[in-house]
């Protein structure tokens, strides 16, 4: 997505866009591309970009394969 399209979105729709694609992911299954269109997506803008923390426990939620821990985490984010 071009970055002028990125800033032009208010930040509550831009991360709830977020949210739902990684959620389309996760419905599918796919836990390692829900946590790639995540962190990615949120870090493409500066106003969105996840603390060190957060990206933290999704990488260690990943690598527990805990689709449930993530979809939790994703779901508390604002």
């Amino acid at each position: 997505m071009e970055r002028s399209l990125l800033v032009e979105m208010a930040r509550d729709e831009y991360v709830e866009r977020c949210k739902q694609r990684a959620f389309d992911h996760l419905d599918r299954g796919d836990l390692k591309n829900a946590v790639a269109s995540f962190v990615g997506n949120m870090n493409a803008r500066p106003d969105c970009e996840l603390p060190f923390h957060l990206a933290a426990l999704g990488a260690l939620l990943l690598t527990a394969n805990d689709a449930f821990g993530w979809k939790m985490l994703i779901e508390g984010l604002r």
